[in-house]
């Protein structure tokens, strides 16, 4: 069987002296993966998030197949930000511990599509838009949460902390009591805010490390770039990101 598709570049590993298994996630057919040939007059070049045009052969699905490839268009112009690459492997790594092989994810693949053009044209906030990406991936997988309005008193105001048991959002009278029990809320999560600081996006890594954990703890461990742009944004010198 062949398929003709295109998507984003997630990552590889060495097969044999001039053999690569590229894992792909798919427009049409989710995340897949296949053996690659790269010689030195084909040298290997891709980077995570990187868009090809792609077929696939095998035999059957179970099959690793085959892939030949060509660029579409890469994921950054010039010169990259450690923090972006950092997410763009943190996105990529995200996709395959937690996406079934040959299944369509359109939305989360539309999502990463507009994640890549934000990063590779240098947006300003992209760490802000990358946790809005995570919140959407969760959102995916069956986890959404609501930012929007307290639960209990229905008011749209000083929402600040969210339960973890029920993922619904209390305001601060209401959550005061219980603060210790509750996730506290970063402004940006529900307001337009553009003064956003590393606390702020520690506290909202916290929230989606939390349901991510919850989905399988035994990959969240395993998120070696995520865990590395955590560690960066703590690092960092500057007050306000």
């Amino acid at each position: 069987m062949e398929i003709i598709d295109n998507g984003f570049y997630l990552g590889s590993s060495d097969y044999g002296d001039n053999l690569k298994i590229l894992q792909i996630f798919s427009e049409k057919n989710g995340i897949l993966k296949g053996i690659t040939r790269h010689t030195k007059s084909k040298r290997f070049f891709l980077l995570n998030l990187d868009k090809i045009n792609f077929s696939w052969s095998s035999k059957n699905k179970d099959g690793l197949g085959y892939i030949n490839y060509e660029l579409e268009k890469f994921s950054v112009d010039g010169k990259q930000s450690h923090i972006s690459s950092l997410i763009k492997a943190s996105a990529s790594e995200l996709c395959l511990k937690f996406l079934p092989s040959w299944q369509k994810n359109i939305e989360i693949f539309e999502d990463l599509e507009i994640l890549s053009n934000l990063l590779k044209n240098n947006f300003e906030h992209i760490i802000r838009e990358y946790v809005f990406w995570e919140l959407k991936f969760l959102k995916n997988l069956g986890y959404g949460l609501d930012f929007s309005k307290c639960s209990v008193t229905g008011s749209l105001d000083n929402i600040s902390f969210l339960s973890p048991k029920t993922g619904n959002s209390v305001c601060y009278d209401v959550g005061e009591k219980y603060k210790n029990k509750l996730f506290k809320i970063p402004k940006f999560l529900n307001q337009k805010c553009n003064d956003i600081t590393k606390t702020d996006y520690i506290d909202a890594f916290i929230i989606t490390s939390y349901y991510l954990t919850k989905i399988d703890d035994s990959r969240i461990k395993k998120f070696i770039f995520r865990k590395q742009l955590i560690e960066r944004i703590k690092s960092t010198e500057s007050f306000i990101i």
